[in-house]
């Protein structure tokens, strides 16, 4: 797709995902599990898929078995973890594709045996351990018994055993190394009765950069990998590149006279005489409404004007601009920067939401360096 061809769309720099890749596997030299769930935070899985197996990435990991088949059906033939739920109608094309899934419950460990004993190859799986996230897992003092009864059943083979940190974001907070000790007590007390499987895995994206008693064998890292930010209290880190932009051009620019109202509400009216900018973004892309919105232009901060529409957005601008002019939403324009942070505190959210929630009609372009 043709950068040319569209009036807004996501600019992604693969080089910058290949660079957070080696950087990853170069500061911990463990094998990476490159998380590309919900099309890469927004990113696109394949293609960020391929950039991080090319740069030496060993697994990659989804949330849904449907995003492991598109995976597969675009060539990527690297081991996939799914991290959620499976169907029991998607075990066997699981097994088929050799898709690794987690076993997480006793229930899950019936539904894989009962699907693995009638087929040439078992179900691979890892299994989760719950260390405080509450969410899936068996807890610590479960592993073991656990682990044997799935051996029994038959017709899996558990490959891994891995669990999830809650509160890695906050730097210093008191359950992530409890997380850590609970996660290692899981793994010994499976070392001691000779069950511990090949892969082992903690960290997520800040676990990777942060915490390095949980990296076990394997690290997973999906924020890292593309470069947002993966830590409340810390600036994004100067040896790691952001990938992500969202730029788009301008529709329209006119002097609006005093007195008149801007879009839907009229929330802003003009005092004097403006000059106002309209660009081909709004809440149907995902570009959130109501919240002083600034974008760049020309190298510099301008604000939103009224509500955001549903397809367009209108801007005040210093001066006119030619129709198409570059207008810049999230990204880099001269000396001026606006972040996927930046968004995120005046949306009070956190940086996957901005940009797994824009909207797949905004086509990704895939750019290097």
């Amino acid at each position: 797709m043709s950068v040319s061809t569209n009036p807004n769309w996501i600019e992604i720099n693969l080089s910058a995902v290949e660079h957070n890749v080696k950087y990853i596997l170069e500061s911990t030299q463990k094998p990476l599990m490159a998380v590309v769930k919900a099309n890469a935070y927004g990113h696109g899985a394949v293609e960020v898929g391929k950039a991080a197996l090319r740069a030496g990435a060993t697994w990659l990991a989804v949330a849904r078995y449907g995003e492991a088949r598109v995976l597969r059906e675009a060539g990527i033939q690297s081991p996939i973890l799914v991290l959620g739920m499976v169907t029991p109608e998607e075990v066997d094309e699981a097994i088929a594709s050799e898709v690794t899934l987690t076993m997480h419950s006793y229930e899950t460990a019936d539904m894989y045996s009962e699907h693995g004993k009638h087929r040439t190859k078992p179900v691979l799986a890892h299994l989760k351990v719950d260390t405080g996230m509450g969410r899936l897992g068996v807890y610590t003092e479960e592993v073991v018994p656990f682990a044997q009864y799935a051996n029994k059943l038959g017709g899996i083979h558990i490959d891994g055993i891995y669990s999830h940190f809650a509160m890695a974001t906050e730097g210093g907070h008191p359950l992530t190394p409890l997380q850590t000790a609970r996660f290692d007590r899981a793994v010994e007390s499976l070392r001691e009765v000779n069950l511990l499987p090949k892969w082992i895995h903690l960290a997520n994206s800040a676990g990777t950069y942060y915490e390095p008693d949980s990296h076990f064998n394997l690290v997973r890292a999906g924020s890292a990998v593309v470069g947002l930010q993966f830590r409340d209290d810390i600036p994004y880190p100067a040896a790691m590149r952001r990938s992500f932009s969202w730029k788009t051009r301008l529709a329209s620019c006119k002097v609006v006279p005093a007195g008149w109202g801007i879009g839907y509400g009229q929330t802003y009216t003009l005092e004097k005489d403006e000059i106002m900018g309209v660009i081909p973004v709004g809440y149907g892309d995902g570009y959130r409404r109501k919240f002083h919105n600034e974008v760049l232009i020309d190298g510099q901060r301008v604000p939103a004007a009224g509500s955001e529409c549903m397809d367009q957005t209108m801007i005040r601008l210093p001066k006119k601009y030619p129709y198409g002019t570059e207008v810049v939403l999230i990204g880099t324009q001269g000396n001026e920067n606006i972040y996927v942070e930046d968004i995120c505190k005046k949306w009070n959210t956190i940086e996957v939401d901005v940009t797994t929630l824009i909207n797949q009609r905004v086509p990704r372009v895939y750019v290097r360096d």
